[in-house]
């Protein structure tokens, strides 16, 4: 299924990019003083309307680039990309973090973004991206290891949320940079933080989903989680367990909303048709060859890319800003998740989920 046309998706995001304005700071401030402009807080992350889609649209630039190297304006990703991605700039960035009020700034779903930025540089050989990578890793190395404390010491309890704070999709980002990038030692604490928050879990009271204003399945996130930290055989009981009536269950339906451009919740329910075709995809992957879950995952995911066909169609701000991302996401999930189980060596599915 044809999700997207890259060239239309690229100059989509270049749109965004570099526009501070309209933005929604999310920015402690203790006086007066300390009110400033998104591009002074955030010499990097300045556009793109919030904090974490500029991270995610910096990501989305270079798999376009990378993907579909003959587009027409991939020289001009590369300008921006060069002109943005500098030493200079990304220590600013760091910086932020340690003043006052900023410490948990964008935590954890913007900082997981930021390793998966890296680790999409990090791993393609060109020299433009291993420069970019190198002037990233700084940032990246200061943001995991504050990851790696939340997940496995001060989150003591996981959060369940269809939005940002989920933690199931913080951890699943988390895992593929790591494995991306060879990490052992980050992969493996934030797959001790998903057992330790979500491997007893069972029966999942499926009737609690969608929530109005969830760009997320907490439910079909938490599943694609697992499915990237146990081995094939091992995911299929837990499954089993925490979703036991899914093949049959209204969750495999694609919400029936309202779309409403001027409305953020219902443009992030636009973005849950996306993340949860990117879940099921996931999940079909990890299942042992021959599941019979696996056709009924995938038609559930096309099920979902379907009813999104025309989530750009009304070119509104608050869906140009964040959903290419998705799309672009979940256009690569399962090829996304091969990558990450092969470094396990887990024996899932080579079925055509793509």
């Amino acid at each position: 299924m044809d999700l997207f046309d890259p060239a239309d998706l690229l100059a989509v995001s270049l749109s965004c990019v570099d526009r501070e304005f309209p933005y929604a700071l999310e920015h402690g401030m203790d006086g007066p003083a300390h009110f400033r402009v998104p591009a002074d807080l955030h010499p990097v992350f300045f556009g793109c309307y919030d904090w974490h889609s500029a991270v995610h649209n910096h990501w989305l630039l270079i798999r376009l680039r990378h993907r579909w190297p003959a587009l027409e304006r991939a020289d001009e990703a590369r300008r921006v990309l060069d002109e943005h991605l500098t030493e200079e700039r990304l220590g600013r960035e760091l910086a932020y973090f340690d003043t006052t009020l900023q410490g948990t700034f964008s935590r954890p779903y913007g900082w997981a973004w930021v390793l998966r930025l890296h680790a999409e540089a990090a791993a393609i050989p060109g020299s433009d991206e291993q420069r970019w990578a190198a002037a990233l890793t700084p940032l990246r190395d200061g943001l995991c290891s504050r990851l790696v404390r939340y997940f496995g010491q001060s989150l003591q309890f996981p959060i369940r949320t269809g939005v940002h704070g989920n933690t199931a999709f913080s951890l699943t980002l988390g895992i593929d940079s790591a494995r991306l990038t060879g990490d052992l030692a980050t992969e493996q604490a934030f797959t001790d933080a998903a057992m330790r928050m979500f491997g007893a879990d069972r029966d999942y009271p499926l009737g609690l989903e969608p929530s109005g204003g969830d760009f997320l399945s907490p439910a079909l996130t938490e599943a694609g989680l697992l499915a990237t930290v146990l081995p094939s055989a091992d995911f299929a009981g837990w499954l089993g367990d925490f979703l036991p009536g899914l093949e049959t269950d209204a969750l495999l339906q694609p919400p029936m909303f309202e779309p409403e451009a001027g409305d953020p919740a219902t443009v992030h329910l636009s973005g849950l048709l996306l993340s949860k075709a990117w879940s099921l995809r996931r999940m079909a992957v990890a299942l042992p060859a021959g599941d019979p879950r696996i056709p009924v995952l995938g038609q559930s995911a096309d099920a979902h890319l379907l009813a999104a066909k025309d989530c750009l169609a009304n070119r509104h701000y608050y869906a140009t800003h964040w959903v290419p991302t998705y799309l672009v996401m979940t256009d690569a999930a399962a090829a996304d998740a091969r990558v990450s189980l092969a470094s396990t060596g887990n024996t899932g599915s080579t079925e055509g989920i793509d």
